[in-house]
């Protein structure tokens, strides 16, 4: 985990845009990330558009365009190492309004905004590599679509920099990335991303980069 947060660390020191990062300020050496994020940015909010990382490989949840060959033959999600993709920009699609906190115990949807495909789970296809559930990117909106945050520490919201873990709504089951098990041709290095009977280290995700919103800059919108 050490390494996910020094690589983002670097990041955030090179993007202190309120418009990239929402919220975020110039870092000082060896400042603490938490320090990095303003008052009243530090929850993942509804309307926000995300990467997440995968906290034991530092790779980033992605959805390459590129479809299974078995099982659903849906999209195929993956981990990836390649932080500046525009294919791993994910929206946090809730049915709080824009700029709420995401709650812990919360439902959400997650989007890829590169293709509109819905991060999916279902029990009835199991993942290429490792025999796992399969996860795909759905083009369609159903039930396998939802997905619960579940924070590790007594929270009451997903913050920000914090690892959680996403439980599929129909199955119960968590969204993971092993880095032992990674595709060949035509998406090299890629981490299948499959989904856990029970959250270990391989299941947790941490929100980094993206374009955030908060209730503050919600409300001025309405106003």
């Amino acid at each position: 985990m050490r390494s996910t947060f020094l690589f983002a660390f670097a990041l955030l020191a090179h993007y202190t845009q309120a418009s990239l990062f929402g919220g975020t300020k110039p870092a000082a050496k060896d400042q603490a990330l938490d320090d990095v994020i303003e008052e009243g940015w530090e929850h993942v909010t509804s309307g926000s558009t995300i990467k997440l990382a995968h906290v034991k490989s530092d790779s980033r949840l992605v959805l390459p365009q590129v479809s299974y060959g078995t099982g659903s033959q849906q999209q195929a999600v993956t981990a990836h190492a390649d932080a500046s993709s525009t294919k791993n920009f994910w929206l946090v699609d809730s049915d709080s309004p824009r700029g709420t906190a995401i709650a812990c115990g919360e439902q959400i949807r997650l989007v890829n905004s590169d293709s509109s495909h819905n991060l999916h789970s279902h029990s009835n296809h199991k993942s290429p590599i490792s025999g796992a559930q399969e996860v795909s990117g759905f083009d369609g909106r159903d039930s396998g679509d939802l997905w619960t945050v579940e924070c590790l520490k007594d929270k009451k919201a997903w913050k920000r920099l914090e690892p959680v873990y996403f439980k599929h709504v129909e199955t119960g089951w968590y969204l993971q990335s092993l880095p032992s098990k990674k595709y060949r041709q035509p998406i090299v290095g890629h981490q299948e991303v499959s989904a856990a009977k029970k959250p270990d280290s391989n299941a947790q995700w941490m929100a980094l980069e993206g374009y955030y919103f908060s209730a503050r800059t919600s409300q001025a919108k309405k106003d």
